[in-house]
């Protein structure tokens, strides 16, 4: 299936001046398969995979100068490695460290060389050792989008028709046809196997069979980044997180018997593996709006939908009777939906932070999903999981911190009202281009 960063691994082939590519993200979601359909636009394609031959680490321990390492490496694969000619890919590089050490010397020594590393759990080997700045470039890798999972539906169509009308109504048939959609992909996910396994056989109870597998993966992996005493707190936080979406996340909902610093601990370590994100409250008064969170108050979502899904066990057949996001669940999916594919069409150049805001009041208490912004301009998002409810939250933040747009997420079709714009799931793609759907932001803004 066409994944959407394709394009930027295209680029970075082309530019002169690439440094070697550390591409992060979560396991299972398609960082060697991009990797590999890559490989097949180079006459030689080396993959080093320290997971499957960990052996190879000790060629990196006896130098990590390029010349040497290549022609180590390329007696040990029996194909040439050529500058301009040859894509070597460094799979699992968290298991040698000494091979990202290396990433620096290939860029100083040997900028014609195209070099990606790639790794699960990366994060916590990046954490531990110092990479000189402006050495080596990152991207970021997710589940699939809607978008993308669209194109893997075989509906480009669709989906060049939402970004084409900018904005605008769709008519009522597509618009129907596309909530139904949401509704698939808020069950299924993102997951390539699992999206893969929908495409190929049409069975939901055969796509939660995959979503299971991957999980117990997830689970699997803990062994790899935390200590034996530290497993049940990591099982405990794994589990809770989809419990408390869209809630101020607490950690005493996640255990009574356990202490905060080590749930704390336990949920920090299951984001640098790729499967949790963090979003804090912000008091969005200027950009950036990360300046102004607060580390005290965050919620905390889940990286996929449809495994968050099935840990909470929902029930699919609701679904082939109605396929609509409102159905599946309540609000909690419809902001978890919003966050994943606010991620997703994040820059992916760049790590990617979500905010939220909430105002605590006797009066007055607020509380506005999603706080983006875009041009240097702040943007409060509002998310609703069906098509009607009071926005009271969303006026009262555009009144205090004079925003000139918000935005309105729900089953609704485009339209425009009093600056604040209406945004189906299926059309969240549009705010990651460059045109902004509110009409008096794009006069002040373009």
């Amino acid at each position: 299936m066409q994944r959407d960063l394709s394009s930027n691994l295209n680029e970075w082939v082309r530019d002169d001046h690439r440094k070697p590519l550390v591409i992060r993200g979560a396991r299972q979601v398609g960082k060697s398969w991009l990797v590999k359909r890559l490989g097949k636009q180079f006459s030689n394609f080396v993959e080093i995979n320290f997971d499957r031959n960990p052996e190879l680490a000790s060629l990196f321990e006896q130098t990590v100068e390029p010349q040497k390492l290549i022609n180590l490496l390329s007696n040990y694969s029996g194909i040439q490695i050529i500058a301009g000619k040859t894509l070597l890919f460094l799979d699992e590089i968290q298991i040698c460290r000494r091979a990202i050490t290396s990433l620096r010397y290939f860029y100083e020594e040997m900028p014609d060389l195209h070099v990606i590393a790639a790794g699960s759990l990366l994060d916590f080997e990046l954490n531990k050792i110092s990479i000189p700045v402006g050495r080596i470039s990152f991207l970021y890798v997710y589940p699939l989008s809607f978008g993308e999972f669209l194109s893997a539906l075989k509906k480009e169509n669709l989906r060049k028709m939402i970004i084409e009308n900018e904005a605008n109504k769709l008519p009522e048939i597509f618009h129907n046809q596309l909530i139904n959609f949401t509704g698939i992909y808020s069950f299924i996910g993102g997951m390539p196997e699992v999206v893969q396994r929908y495409i190929d056989t049409d069975d939901l109870k055969k796509c939660m069979e995959i979503q299971s597998d991957i999980l117990q993966t997830y689970k699997k992996d803990f062994n790899k980044y935390a200590k034996k005493h530290q497993i049940k707190y990591l099982e405990k936080v794994f589990t809770s997180i989809p419990f408390q979406t869209g809630t101020k996340f607490k950690f005493v909902s996640v255990s009574r018997d356990h202490k905060s610093k080590d749930l704390l601990e336990a949920l920090d370590m299951l984001c640098m593996a790729g499967v949790a994100n963090i979003v804090y409250h912000s008091s969005s008064n200027g950009v950036p709006i990360h300046s102004e969170i607060d580390i005290k108050k965050f919620k905390v979502f889940f990286f996929d939908i449809g495994l968050a899904q099935r840990i909470l066990g929902l029930d699919f057949r609701p679904l082939m009777l109605n396929p609509d996001i409102s159905q599946i669940n309540n609000g909690a999916i419809a902001e978890l939906f919003t966050a994943q594919e606010l991620t997703a069409y994040s820059n992916p150049r760049e790590e990617y932070y979500l905010h939220y805001w909430h105002r605590e009041a006797k009066s007055s208490n607020a509380e506005i999903d999603f706080v983006i912004e875009k041009n240097g301009i702040i943007i409060p998002i509002e998310v609703k999981s069906g098509s009607v409810g009071k926005m009271r939250s969303l006026k009262l933040f555009m009144e205090s911190k004079k925003t000139i747009c918000g935005i309105k997420i729900s089953t609704y079709p485009f339209s425009l009202v009093n600056n604040v714009q209406s945004i189906p799931f299926y059309g969240i793609e549009v705010l990651s281009k460059k045109s902004l759907p509110c009409s008096k932001m794009n006069r002040i803004v373009n």
